[in-house]
């Protein structure tokens, strides 16, 4: 059958592949913080659950609610935060066009006092378990174990979106190549997390993690002004050349005949009624004569000789 659908060519332009509209400033924006409240909750579920002696390793051993694994979940939390941003469905993958250095600094800063809010209720989920004096046990208590949390979280989210930016816009060169060293800031992040809530607050440690804050929070407002330059945009079609490039393919169309308005002929058409010998198309030349094949002899069993 012929590939030409039946009936009218469509009215209107072409149908484009279907993708999320970017939506506005602030709705990226709450939705970026409301993500961050659920990821906070749901690590401090885990130090809780761990705090229950119910939560097991692959090996059926207790994982022991700790600094440690207080520290761990820390470094999870801040590792996955570029994660709220990407939106594969929208033709920005989520890293706005317009407005994205804005969003990228306020959600980062707001984002980490979320997180570190909810940290608070963390030491009365370890108890005893928590040594005194660090920062897992005083950080609901101490200001300078609060200050030192919050510039570690503001740190590490600001560089793992500093990491995981390039990658989303960049294509899959770029990708490649911080692949390797992406997967390594993981253990980075994690063993950095151990070392501030394991170990007490210090004034040493919070000049490292300021400088580590500011400076990640200056890079990202660089690649965010790159954005634009690293993935420059495709040239949009207004609705009036949607129009005309429609309307030349339909043109084309009806001057190829391949609408039903001047259909050609073909096996959609009216067929001729089938003959023994059907002569030539016309504008076609005859072919060599058909020679028939004799019937092939039926096969015959031998037989015995004759008495």
């Amino acid at each position: 059958m012929s590939e030409t659908p039946a009936g009218p060519p469509p009215l209107g332009p072409l149908p484009l592949h279907e993708v999320e509209q970017v939506p506005t400033w602030t709705r990226d924006f709450l939705r970026v913080l409301g993500v961050s409240l659920s990821g906070a909750l749901f690590f401090s579920f885990l130090i809780w659950f761990a705090s229950t002696e119910l939560m097991l390793q692959q090996n059926f051993e207790v994982i022991e609610a700790d600094a440690v694994w207080m520290g761990i979940c820390a470094g999870i939390l801040a590792f996955f935060f570029p994660f709220l941003f990407m939106k594969h469905k929208r033709p920005d993958d989520g890293f706005r066009r317009e407005g994205l250095i804005p969003l990228a600094l306020f959600s980062v800063v707001a984002s980490a006092v979320i997180v570190t809010l909810a940290a608070l209720v963390w030491p009365f989920f370890l108890g005893e378990r928590a040594v005194p004096g660090t920062v897992a046990a005083e950080l609901n208590a101490d200001p300078a174990s609060f200050f030192l949390v919050l510039l570690f979280f503001i740190g590490g989210m600001a560089w793992s979106m500093c990491m995981m930016m390039p990658m989303m816009i960049g294509g899959y060169k770029v990708a490649l190549w911080l692949l390797l060293p992406y997967l390594g800031f993981v253990f980075l992040i994690c063993f950095a997390g151990v070392r501030v809530f394991d170990n007490p607050p210090s004034l040493l440690a919070t000049m490292i993690w300021l400088a580590v804050a500011l400076s990640g929070l200056a890079v990202l407002t660089v690649l965010a002004a790159l954005r634009n330059v690293i993935d420059k945009p495709k040239a949009q079609m207004t609705a009036a050349e949607r129009d005309v490039a429609h309307q030349r393919y339909v043109d084309d169309r009806r001057r190829r005949g391949l609408t039903n308005e001047n259909p050609l002929p073909g096996i959609d058409g009216p067929q001729p009624p089938q003959r023994n010998q059907p002569g030539p198309a016309p504008g076609q030349r005859p072919g060599p004569p058909v020679q028939e094949r004799p019937p092939h002899p039926r096969h015959r069993p031998p037989q015995g000789p004759r008495r």
